[in-house]
């Protein structure tokens, strides 16, 4: 089963774009992405991210994100390489580096994965991403008038940055509400339906492409090198 979830974006009241999320877990991965187009203030422009990480632990295992706008396409995918200790980077074809796996990362969709499954009662949730460590402070539960009704939600402020997410308190514990600066402007994602599918169009094409499945894939990552550990939560 895929959870769909659909978000209406706004910036001060006004509809700038919707963005398509989906998530789903195969064998020992959690599978997600996303499908933001954006218009009217924030410009015309589609942003595809994709996120494998690990069902247990949590931490990215591949990200890949490509943005398209009227400048043209930029591409860029992240692998998370434990057994050797590295992270490599591609920008377009030729743009390579790599950097010391230091901790076990997070991306922005398993970031987001990461305050959805967090322990009710932890106050501060440290996220260790590429560039720098995320906290999320918790600022209790709140009620939320939404585009699905009333929910009761946990509150969230994530440092740096000053972005907020509003967490369903009831499972799956989606996200209701996500709030995030972007240049000089506040943008908000409001959830606006929470539908099911059989298929990750994304992943899916990636894996056709490939000849495999992105499963197949990780477990041959995997039996390469060890395991990457770390702690979750700081309550």
């Amino acid at each position: 089963m895929v959870e769909v979830s659909e978000y209406r974006l706004e910036v001060r009241g006004i509809a700038a774009g919707r963005n398509t999320v989906r998530r789903t877990t195969r064998g020992s991965e959690v599978l997600a992405e996303a499908d933001a187009q954006f218009t009217g203030p924030l410009g015309d422009a589609r942003v595809k991210q994709m996120s494998r990480s690990d069902a247990a632990q949590g931490h990215s295992i591949e990200y890949r994100e490509s943005t398209k706008d009227r400048s043209g396409e930029q591409r860029m995918e992240v692998t998370f390489d434990g057994s050797q200790g590295v992270v490599r980077m591609k920008r377009g074809s030729n743009d390579v580096a790599e950097v010391p796996y230091i901790e076990a990362f997070r991306d922005p969709l398993s970031l987001l994965r990461e305050l959805r499954d967090a322990d009710a009662s932890a106050e501060r949730i440290r996220i260790p991403m590429l560039g720098k460590t995320v906290e999320a402070h918790r600022l209790g539960e709140r009620e939320l008038e939404t585009p699905l009704g009333q929910r009761r939600t946990r509150a969230y402020q994530l440092f740096p940055g000053g972005s907020w997410v509003w967490v369903d308190v009831e499972a799956p514990h989606a996200i209701v509400k996500l709030t995030q600066r972007t240049g000089d402007a506040l943008v908000d994602a409001w959830l606006v339906e929470q539908t099911e599918a059989s298929d990750m169009p994304n992943w899916d094409r990636v894996s056709s492409s490939s000849g495999g499945s992105s499963k197949k894939r990780g477990r041959r990552r995997r039996r390469r090198g060890g395991r990457s550990r770390s702690k979750k939560r700081d309550s």
